[in-house]
This record gives C-alpha cells, sequence and structure tokens, in this order.
C-alpha cells in the first residue's frame, strides 16, 4: 500500500478514528487503525468492539492495499507532521511516514482477527446536526459514569409526538431534551452508550445534517464521511415522566451568568467543593448562596432574583447544579421548587425543550 495525503485530511481522519480504538492491551488489533485502500478512496477503521468509528477520504498516487496500524501512534505522528503533502507507503513489516524532511518508520500491527464493520450502511433517518449536537450537550452530562450502572451510562432515546427525546439520569439528577427530528417512531426506544455520544459530539463539528440508522442490537450514525456504530443497551430505563414532578409552588427566576459566578466564588471555601452543600435562601427579591466549611471559614453572596412562592431554603451539589445552570444556555433560568428534600426543575427562560431535574442534598 501507498498513498499521498494532506496532512490536515489525514489528521481528522486518523484522529477521528482512533478514539474508538482500544487502550486495552487484552487484545492487541483493537488497539490498531485498519487502513483499506481502493483507487483514490482510503477508508480508516478504529473500533473497541463495541464502539467503532469509520472514515472515508480521497487521496493520490495511490497501491491499493490493507494494513493495520498503531492507532494512537499513528495518530500522534501524523498530528506533529508539517502542513502540506504526506507519503505514506507499507515497505516489508513497516510504515514509512514522510513529510518535507521528516521521517518515520513505525512497525504494522498484527492479528487478522480485526472485527467486521457492523453497522448499517446507507440512508438513515437524517436531522440537523447542529441542533443534535446541542442536545447532546445538554444531556449526555447527566448519564452515570458509574460502569456497574448499565444502563444509566447511556442516553435513553424515544420517539414522541413525531419528535426525538432524549433522557439522561444518574439518579441524582436528569435531563430531557426534544428535538424536532423524526428519526424513532412514537412508542419506540433505544438507549445508546454516553461515551459514544460524546464521539459523536466531536464528530458534528462544522456538518449541517446527521443521520441515524437503529438495527436490533447497534445504531449508526453518520455525518459527512464519518460514520459511527455503537452496540446498544440493554436493560429497562426508569420512568423518567413519573418522576417530572408537576405544578410546583416556588419559582425562582434569576439571571443564569451571574447564579453561576456566584456560584463559583462561594465554593473558593470548601476543600472539597463537590462534597460539601451549597446553600440557597430563596426570598421575594433575591437569592444568598452560602458555603461552610469548618476549615475555611464561610462565604455568602446575595443576587437579585424574583420568587414567587413560599421563602425557602434548599441544598445542591453545586457540581450538579452549575451543569444544569450551563446547560440551559439562556440569559434567565428558572428553579422551581416544592419542599428542600423534594426534586427542583431547572429550566432556561423561552427555552420549554430542555428539562433539568435535580435532587437536592439532605439537611
Amino acid at each position: 500500500m501507498k498513498f499521498r495525503c494532506e496532512r490536515e485530511v489525514l489528521n481528522e481522519a486518523f484522529n477521528a478514528t482512533s478514539r474508538a480504538a482500544s487502550n486495552r492491551g487484552t487484545n492487541p488489533t483493537l488497539s490498531c487503525l485498519r487502513l483499506v485502500l481502493a483507487g483514490e478512496s482510503l477508508r480508516v477503521t478504529g473500533t473497541d468492539g463495541d464502539l467503532t468509528i469509520d472514515s472515508s477520504i480521497t487521496v493520490s498516487n495511490g497501491k491499493d492495499g490493507v494494513v493495520l496500524v498503531p492507532g494512537k501512534l499513528i495518530a500522534d505522528v501524523v498530528k506533529s507532521l508539517p502542513s502540506g503533502a504526506v507519503d505514506f507507503e507499507v515497505v516489508e513489516d513497516k510504515v514509512e511516514i514522510s513529510a518535507g524532511r521528516v521521517n518515520f518508520n513505525v512497525p504494522i500491527g498484527a492479528g487478522d482477527d480485526f472485527p467486521k464493520w457492523s453497522g448499517t450502511v446507507g440512508e438513515g433517518a437524517p436531522m440537523s446536526a447542529p441542533e443534535f449536537a446541542e442536545a447532546l450537550r445538554q444531556v449526555v452530562r447527566a448519564a452515570s459514569t458509574d460502569d456497574a450502572r448499565g444502563v444509566y451510562t447511556g442516553v435513553y432515546m424515544t420517539g414522541i409526538d413525531g419528535k426525538l427525546r432524549m433522557v439522561a439520569t444518574d439518579s441524582y439528577r436528569m435531563a430531557i431534551r426534544d428535538i424536532d427530528a423524526s428519526v424513532i417512531p412514537d412508542g419506540k426506544s433505544v438507549v445508546v452508550p454516553a461515551r459514544a455520544l460524546s464521539e459523536l459530539l466531536r464528530l458534528l463539528d462544522r456538518q449541517e445534517r446527521v443521520s441515524m440508522n437503529i438495527t436490533e442490537n447497534d445504531v449508526t450514525f453518520e455525518a459527512g464521511s464519518t460514520r459511527l456504530v455503537t452496540r446498544l443497551l440493554t436493560g429497562s430505563f426508569a420512568d423518567y415522566q413519573r418522576l417530572i414532578p408537576p405544578n410546583l409552588p416556588n419559582t425562582l427566576t434569576v439571571a443564569r451568568e451571574p447564579l453561576t459566578e456566584a456560584i463559583r466564588r462561594v465554593k473558593l471555601v470548601a476543600r472539597d467543593p463537590i462534597g460539601t452543600p451549597l446553600r440557597m435562601q430563596i426570598t421575594g427579591i433575591a437569592v444568598t448562596l452560602r458555603m461552610i466549611t469548618p476549615d475555611n471559614g464561610e462565604a455568602t453572596e446575595q443576587i437579585d432574583a424574583n420568587h414567587a412562592g413560599n421563602d425557602i431554603e434548599i441544598r445542591f451539589n453545586n457540581e450538579m447544579l452549575t451543569q444544569g445552570l450551563e446547560a440551559c444556555g439562556t440569559d434567565d433560568v428558572t428553579i422551581q421548587t416544592s419542599e428542600p428534600s423534594k426534586l427542583a426543575v431547572i429550566k432556561g427562560v423561552g427555552q420549554p425543550n430542555f428539562t433539568y431535574l435535580l435532587m437536592p442534598l439532605k439537611s
């Protein structure tokens, strides 16, 4: 195999696909990228067995062939090269890579058990890539990062009233987002690993459209010349609709940025800022933030706000609260409450399609 390609094009393909390659040493083949050259089309594939990313690019001066190359190493090598043309050639048991006056000789990967492509090929259900990417940024952060939580390490996707609804929860908070995309039939649902969606988010930059194609065990996303396929998670997801509290009596309306900045300031006194409760005392015209620690003292800040309902003091995990506020993305937000020990509902003003639920900390 041999070919020539511009460094920027090659770097984008290798960087994207190498993120799916396994970093575990149990199967060296899965730490490799598979390169297949046919004519002027180079197909680069990385996989860990559960997540696969595949990118096709156009090259020149080619000689057809198939080879495995060490994924992370090759990606780092290409990233380090100067701009311009890169020559790539397989010579016996190594890959020669050169750009200008820079030359690398890298051993090829071993093994003939590289997994076959398991995703779909062809037209899937299309949707807006920018809108889908925004929804992923809002929802994926709420999924559990504990592998033992199974289905809760994923994002529940379902069709409802001709729209796509995405839900994620780690049992302490929940994010729900609807987008105008009829990609899953009403009443049908799947759970997609959050890790795969985080990688997909990286691929959606500068894309206008993304398609989604679901099979019994996998889902394939295609954006531009790159495809991502991941296994679906199995198991029963929470009855999320039952958890949404109706008609909460207290509504705080506050400017989002001043509130997040105040949270960042008061948590400076906490040696363990995540574990130390953030106390919010909410009254009719203001909200007072307070954090108290035995070692570093106390920090208090008051900001203007509008509050309808009963005065209340409620405690939150400040990191989860901040992430919910950031996910809203609007100038103003509402925080609806009922009692200090019950779920709070956070929404962006003028943004009805996103809801963030947060469980308060115990007093």
